[in-house]
C-alpha cells in the first residue's frame, strides 16, 4: 500500500484494519475445499498483520505464506503470532510472487481489496503469477469493492469520523476519507484525504495523507482472468459469505478443468 500512514505509522494502520471476524472469514474459504482434497498450502498477499494467515496455522497442516511492502507489517504480525518469519515476504507485488520458487499453493488469498494498489497491467501481471503458482485444483480468493454501494456513497458523501481506543490507551478518530475525493480522468483511480487524531492524556497529534486507489469491478477482474484461463464464481450472493465480507465482493479463481493436464490414473 503507497501511503504515509501504512508506510511510517503501520502499527495505527492496523488498530483501525483489525476489526475483522478472521477466524471466520478463513473458515468459509477453507470450507470451499473439497473433504479428500483440503487446503495444504495458503499465500495471503497484501497481507498487513496476516491475520487471516495466523488463523491458517492453527490448522497446523497447512504451509502458510505472506506477501506484503511493509517491514512494520511483517514486525506487526511476528508479534500477532506469525510463525515463520523467513515465510513472510516483504517486497512489492506483482513481482515479489517470483521470489517463490518452488512451491505451489492451494489457497491465495488477496483481501482487503489489496488489488487497489495497482494499476490495471499490474494486476494482469499479478493474476498471471497467482495462476502459475496454483496446484491444479488450487483457488485464488479476490476481495473487490462493491460497486453499487460505492456509487451510492459517492452520490452523498460525508465526512464521517470513527473513534477507537487502541492497546496503547490512545483514542484515535481517523475519517477515510476527510475532504473530497478526486478521481483520474481517464481511470477509476481515487485520490481520497485521510485523517487520522491521536489523542492521548498529555497531546493530540494529526496525520493527514493522501490514500491512491484503483477501483476495480468485479466485471474487469473477472475478463483479465478468463484471458489467463482462469474462470470465476461469485460468493458472497451467498448470504453467510455476505455476512462475513459486508460491503464487498468476494470472487473465486481457479484454472479452467479443460486447460488441466490429465492425471496419470485418467489416461
Amino acid at each position: 500500500m503507497k501511503n504515509k500512514l501504512y508506510k511510517e505509522f503501520a502499527s495505527y494502520y492496523a488498530d483501525v484494519t483489525n476489526d475483522r471476524d478472521f477466524k471466520n472469514q478463513l473458515e468459509v474459504i477453507l470450507a470451499t475445499y473439497e473433504p479428500g482434497k483440503p487446503c495444504k498450502s495458503l499465500l495471503e498477499l497484501f497481507a498487513g498483520q496476516s491475520f487471516h494467515s495466523i488463523e491458517a496455522q492453527k490448522k497446523h497442516d497447512i504451509d502458510v505464506w505472506a506477501i506484503d511492502s511493509s517491514m512494520e507489517m511483517k514486525q506487526l504480525a511476528i508479534a500477532e503470532g506469525f510463525q515463520n518469519p523467513e515465510k513472510y515476504i516483504v517486497a512489492n507485488l506483482p513481482e515479489a510472487m517470483l521470489s517463490i520458487e518452488e512451491t505451489k499453493f492451494d489457497c491465495i488469498t488477496c483481501l482487503y481489496n489489496g488489488l487497489s494498489n495497482l494499476n490495471m497491467e499490474e494486476v494482469f501481471i499479478l493474476l498471471k503469477n497467482c495462476k502459475d503458482k496454483l496446484n491444479d485444483s488450487g483457488k485464488i480468493f479476490i476481495e473487490l469493492h462493491d460497486i453499487f454501494l460505492m456509487t451510492e456513497y459517492l452520490s452523498n458523501q460525508q465526512v464521517h469520523y470513527t473513534e477507537i481506543e487502541n492497546s496503547r490507551g490512545e483514542l484515535i478518530k481517523y475519517a477515510w476519507p476527510s475532504g473530497k475525493i478526486r478521481w483520474d480522468r481517464y481511470t477509476y483511480r481515487a485520490e481520497v484525504p485521510v485523517q487520522f487524531l491521536i489523542q492521548t492524556s498529555q497531546r493530540t497529534d494529526t496525520i493527514e495523507f493522501t490514500s491512491y486507489d484503483t477501483m476495480y469491478s468485479t466485471e474487469h477482474i473477472v475478463f483479465l482472468a478468463s484471458l489467463l484461463g482462469l474462470e470465476s464464481m461469485i460468493y458472497t450472493e451467498h448470504p453467510a459469505w455476505a455476512a462475513l465480507y459486508p460491503n464487498s465482493v468476494i470472487l473465486q479463481l481457479s484454472i479452467r478443468k479443460d486447460l488441466l493436464k490429465p492425471a496419470a490414473s485418467d489416461r
